[in-house]
This record gives C-alpha cells, structure tokens and sequence, in this order.
C-alpha cells in the first residue's frame, strides 16, 4: 500500500509537506533505520501520519491517516520502575500478533526506563472518525499481549489526529542505547478493528491481568511458550538469576542449532557493537526472564491482600493442596534410630479456610540417605530465601521460627494403613 504522510522542519511551525512512500519498510528506512544525534530534540525534523487539505497542521485539515503511531513514554519514579514495559515485550506481542510494523527508540530513551514509539501499518488508510475505534481496537488488541501494562505507559496523544512525532533521534550520551528495526509482517485488518467499537484507552482504565496468548510466529514456534512455562514452574522458589540461568541452559541444550536467544530474527538478541554473540544471548535472557517474570507475578494474589488469622484449628484432618500464609511454630531436632540428623518443623496455616490448622515437615541431614538429604536441602534452601534468613545447614533452620511466609501446602495421600498428611510444596520468595 502507498503511504502518504506528511513532515514539517520542526515542532514549531505548523506548516507541513505531504510526503509519498511505497511501503513501510522504504519509510523506515527514510527517516528511522539510523538516528540523527543532536543534544536538542527540538531542532529534528518531525513526521505526522496523517495528510491534510491545507498545508496547516490541525485535526480539522487531517484527510486520513496512513500508519497507526503508539508513544511509550515511562518515567522514573511513577510506581513502577521494576516494571516497564520493555521493547523486546512489544516486539514479541507484534511478532506474535504478526503485524508489519517498526520500533524507535525517542530522544530521551534510557535502559532504566525505556521510550519509543510503535509503528503499524493499517490495510487501508484510516479517516478521522473512524481513526479513535480503530487505534483503540488496535491497542486493545496489543495490550492483551502485555498483561495490560502498557496503557498505563502509553501517551495518550494517538487519539489527536494531526499530533506530530520527531523522527529517529538521539542524544550524544544515550546514543549507545538508541535502537530501531522493522520487522515484516501482515497490515492490522482496520476493518475488522472497526468492528470492535473499542473505548480502550478512551474510557477504560488501567486493566492489569491479561493473559498472554501462544500464538502467530513466537508461539507456533514454541521456544518462547515453552521457556514462559518454566518461569511458572520456578518463580515462586527461585531468584531471577536462577531462573534466567535454567532457561538459559533449555534454550541451549533442547533448542540447540534452533535457539531462541540467538535467532537473529529478534533484534534483542542480535549483539551490540563489540558484545559477542554468546554475551548478546545471554542478555536477551536475563531481559526475557526479567519481563515474564514480573507478568507473572501480577497474576498472583499480592501477600497484603491476604488477612492473617490467629485462630485454634477446627479440624485435625489432613488438608487439600492449597495456597497459604503459614508461620513456623517449632523444631524437633530429636535424631533418627540409626542417629541421622533430623529436625520436624511444625507449621501453622495462618490465613483462608484452614487457619488455625497445624501440620509438620520433616528434613534430613548427615546420616541419611543422600536423595533425603538432597530433597530436605531443597527445603531448606527455599525457607531461607522465602525468610531472608541464612541458612548453611539444617540446625540452621530454627532461625524461622515465628517467621511467616507464603507457601503451597501439599496433600499427601495416607498409604499402608497410615493418615493422609500434609507438608511443604512450595514458598514464594516474598516474606510477611
């Protein structure tokens, strides 16, 4: 499809040049494939996705639109700062949304809080009053993919018909940080957008929670679907280094001459003036993981949210698997028959239905079997991390006691004439 826009020299003026390009790839490369370095922004060229029946910019002159412009636009300190919306996140969703678009980083983008715009190619050009139903529709569609964050970080200047965008810029110390890439892909169907008649972003707020979908290229592929899954699997009990490391070592061992960390189609993974490719990898690793991680971590109950019951229990029955808070309320070191170490924690469920219900752990240390005591020091190496508490050894585990933590508590079915029992499955790292 052609694509008509329209430039002006500088924000200031009001004046604007209609300009025609073939196609989104050739306008990338006009005026985003390299950035112009300048300490002001305000002396770069500007670009309005939008032709107009006189040569003044406003909303009342604007004909149609030719692509579809997302702002990103995250400050420090705004509550969120362990959890921005990266560009590699938006890169996955139009990867997987299989649209053709390109990225740029703006002039006062950081690593600390990332900025650039998104920019979609439509099927058709978009006119004024059908260009707010469309781009809604199309962030919508977008924000499913980012668990709902990026309406909280987006500008809401997309809703102004005639707003203007500077082109690629960046300043002379952020230059190194400075990114942009185009990526093919089908034009979004703005007529099945159309359809929608979404308000998102117009009347509805900030809707954290979203699920990610597995679909289009990066889920069809499976890497990044099959390595989100052992996130899952480990976030509860591990620290991100450990996770980014054990998803590190799938990709290589299970991808291995098909890795998802080294497939170039992804800019992020594709190294940076004097990086190896081995170091670049492992970076778009730790930044995948960081990303998951967090979207995950949405999706569980936050521990404030949970009342702490100090009540007796109603039952000795054993319980059903479940999430709890629970409090380590003693510890018996008495010694196994053949003298093993041993200690049997005894536990107290501390918030939901089962407050007040008490269970107990046991874990093993010298002079047992080497499984016992590799499974007890996988206990005591989640208790630590959950409490923040050193532990070098199992005497160590007393440290715990009173402490109160987040943790899924397993239903053990009775065998051999024996009591069905309760015990420790998983903690959440975060602590009471």
């Amino acid at each position: 499809m052609t694509i008509k826009y329209s430039t002006q020299t500088s924000a200031a003026t009001g004046h604007v040049t209609t300009q025609t390009t073939d196609s989104l790839k050739s306008l990338f490369k006009t005026h985003f494939e390299l950035p112009t370095v300048l300490v002001e922004k305000t002396n770069a060229k500007t670009f309005v996705p939008a032709t107009f029946r006189l040569p003044t910019r406003n909303d009342s002159n604007v004909i149609s639109s030719s692509v579809i412009i997302f702002d990103i636009d995250q400050k420090l300190g705004m509550g969120y700062d362990d959890d921005m919306v990266a560009l590699e996140e938006v890169e996955d969703a139009l990867l997987d949304l299989n649209l053709e678009h390109f990225v740029y980083t703006s002039h006062s983008h950081t690593l600390a809080a990332p900025r650039f715009r998104i920019v979609i190619a439509p099927s058709r050009p978009v006119f004024p009053e059908e260009h707010n139903a469309i781009c809604a529709a199309m962030l919508e569609a977008l924000d499913d993919f980012i668990d709902g964050r990026l309406l909280r970080a987006i500008d809401p200047c997309w809703r102004t018909l005639s707003q203007c965008y500077y082109v690629y810029t960046a300043h002379p110390e952020r230059k190194d940080y400075a990114i942009s890439f185009y990526n093919p892909g089908n034009p979004a169907d703005v007529d099945d957008f159309k359809l929608h008649q979404s308000t998102y972003g117009l009347e509805v707020e900030y809707k954290p929670g979203a699920p990610r979908k597995a679909t289009g290229q990066t889920g069809a592929r499976g890497r990044s679907y099959e390595l989100n899954r052992i996130i899952g699997g480990m976030i509860t009990s591990s620290t991100q280094d450990e996770i980014a490391k054990r998803i590190f070592e799938v990709d290589n061992i299970d991808h291995a001459g098909n890795e998802y960390f080294r497939d170039m189609q992804y800019p992020r993974n594709r190294p940076r003036p004097g990086e190896s490719q081995e170091a670049a990898a492992w970076r778009s690793c730790q930044i995948f993981a960081k990303s998951h991680i967090n979207s995950l971590k949405r999706k569980f109950r936050k521990q404030g949210d949970i009342k702490i019951v100090n009540k007796k229990a109603d039952s000795t029955e054993a319980m059903p698997t479940h999430d709890a808070m629970i409090k380590f309320r003693s510890f018996n070191s008495k010694p196994t028959k053949t003298g093993g170490e041993t200690i049997l924690m005894e536990l107290q469920v501390m918030s939901g239905e089962h407050a007040g219900r008490h269970f107990w752990h046991r874990v093993y240390g010298s002079g047992n079997s080497e499984m016992a005591i590799k499974i007890s020091n996988s206990v005591i190496s989640k208790i630590s991390k959950a409490t923040s508490t050193p532990m070098e050894n199992i005497k160590d585990l007393i440290k715990a006691e009173g402490k109160i933590v987040s943790a899924r508590i397993k239903h053990k079915p009775g065998t051999n004439g024996f009591k069905a029992q309760n015990e420790i499955g998983d903690l959440n790292l975060n602590t009471m």
